[in-house]
């Protein structure tokens, strides 16, 4: 009888012990959960593209010296009387216009018998002037020519043939002549050791400038000059060269212009660009190989 009663005592004292908050919780909480990081989408980063540089006072990687249009455009010095294919001979829009550009049929005086094949490449030359050596009215060092496009030729006959003029410098005309095209690499180079007033002589071969494109003036940089070296002389493309002008009879006392990089050679000239200057250059300075 007792342990009957005992039972329902204890389960009602367990529920009061239940309801009575533990000494000393008073207001206590529980610390908040930080919230959860938001997932994101991954940013696909964009990939690294390396860039030629051209950046000429770098001593690092090499840039090339010139551009297409020094060297298709510039024209060379060459024989009095250079060796060439044939000429052009008419046009198909001869009836109203005297000058062609890119895209223009044009005929040539050769064919098929000369040669002639379809796809085939040729540079479209015009002899120019005829050059002399610095200080000379009689030493010819060769004749200047024009290089105004290039053609590809589209079919051909047994004696002549039709040519698309696919590239252009200036207009071409009745009459220019016609060579095979030869591609005309453009050097890579790296920048030469920068040059002082107080640079000796490289004792190297020296010459002059006896031509500048078009004739311009004043020459700086980026300007495309014609040096009397050339392969003969132990020049090849990239070659640098001190630009300078003699103070005196003997050479002794000179003061320096600048640098030159040789695009591309022939027998016993070149063509060349001015990578550099610190005063105007021209006909008639002198150059050193470095």
């Amino acid at each position: 009888m007792k342990r009957a009663c005992l039972v329902p005592a204890l389960v009602a004292l367990a529920a009061v012990a239940l309801s009575v908050p533990a000494a000393g919780a008073g207001n206590s909480r529980l610390p908040e959960a930080a919230p959860l990081p938001v997932p994101q989408e991954a940013v696909q980063q964009p990939p690294e593209v390396e860039f030629l540089s051209v950046d000429r006072n770098s001593m690092g990687k090499p840039f090339p010296v010139g551009w297409e249009d020094d060297v298709y455009c510039a024209g060379w010095i060459g024989a009095i009387s250079e060796p060439v294919t044939g000429q052009l001979a008419a046009a198909e829009y001869e009836d109203s216009r005297r000058m062609y550009g890119v895209g223009d049929i044009v005929y040539s005086d050769v064919g098929a018998r000369d040669g002639l094949m379809p796809g085939q490449e040729f540079w479209v030359i015009r002899p120019g002037h005829l050059v002399y050596r610095f200080g000379s009215i009689t030493d010819t060092i060769g004749r200047f020519y024009n290089t105004p496009a290039r053609l590809k030729v589209v079919c051909v006959q047994e004696k002549t043939a039709i040519l698309e003029i696919t590239e252009s410098c200036e207009p071409s005309v009745l009459g220019d002549l016609i060579i095979p095209f030869e591609p005309i690499p453009i050097p890579l180079v790296r920048a030469s050791a920068p040059f002082t007033q107080c640079d000796a002589p490289s004792g190297k071969v020296t010459g002059h400038i006896v031509e500048v494109k078009d004739r311009a003036t004043p020459v700086g940089t980026d300007s495309v000059v014609f040096l009397d070296l050339g392969e003969e002389d132990g020049l090849y493309p990239g070659d640098f060269l001190t630009v300078f002008r003699a103070r005196n009879d003997s050479g002794t006392i000179r003061t320096l212009l600048g640098e030159v990089a040789v695009l591309w050679t022939k027998g016993r000239t070149c063509v060349a660009k001015v990578t550099s200057m610190v005063d105007y250059m021209g006909t008639g300075d002198f150059v050193e190989m470095k």
